[in-house]
């Protein structure tokens, strides 16, 4: 089915409203069966997932996109690194993305696709987010937590995956809270498994009823 840029803006504008409203500036902890990982929402990932390339930068990607009618079809575009074809099925689902943090999920580690490799990701075999590093300009890391790097909608073949993990429980904070604040409220996972959580995720959560 033939679609305006237009109509991908469109789309990039929704996602990015759902992406404000359940996943920017917070960070989610995902306990599975062989450990935790913390994935944290920024607002300049938001670009990298679109599939569509432009002379913005990625924050101010993000604001052009969560303005109403702010980003245009001008600013946007494609290349060989960024095809349309990408693009249009990465916007069709970028919407549904918050829904990896309230569902059954797993998490893969190593995931490799055409253009590279990735340590981790949280899949559930139709969409992966691809994970990276937190890091500074200079590609310094900076804290341990992990941040989306890609966003894959194309069916994920066991060949290009390692081992995969079913997450458990997943707990959300505001990354923006003090160091010692523990993640206060949980998004998936059954309340009266919490008991069975190792000690280590047991001082991390604060989850009352």
């Amino acid at each position: 089915m033939y679609i305006s840029k237009n109509q991908l803006v469109n789309r990039i504008r929704r996602a990015a409203t759902k992406y404000k409203n359940y996943l920017v500036g917070k960070t989610f902890l995902f306990v599975y069966e062989n450990g935790y990982i913390e994935v944290m929402f920024t607002t300049k990932a938001f670009f990298h997932l679109t599939g569509v390339n432009s002379k913005l930068s990625a924050v101010d990607f993000y604001k052009h996109a969560v303005k109403e009618n702010g980003l245009r079809a001008s600013e946007i575009f494609f290349d060989a690194d960024h095809p349309f074809d990408f693009a249009n099925l990465k916007t069709q689902c970028l919407k549904d993305l918050y829904k990896i943090t309230v569902q059954d999920v797993l998490i893969a580690d190593g995931v490799i696709t055409a253009t590279a490799n990735y340590k981790l990701a949280v899949t559930d075999l139709k969409i992966t987010l691809c994970l990276g590093k937190d890091t500074d300009i200079n590609g310094n890391i900076i804290s341990s937590r992990w941040v989306p790097y890609s966003f894959r909608v194309e069916e994920i073949d066991n060949n290009k995956l390692n081992d995969l993990y079913e997450v458990k429980f997943v707990f959300c904070k505001n990354t923006n809270s003090p160091q010692n604040v523990k993640y206060n409220e949980m998004t998936f996972g059954q309340k009266e498994n919490l008991i069975k959580l190792p000690d280590e995720i047991k001082n991390m959560i604060d989850i009352r009823d």
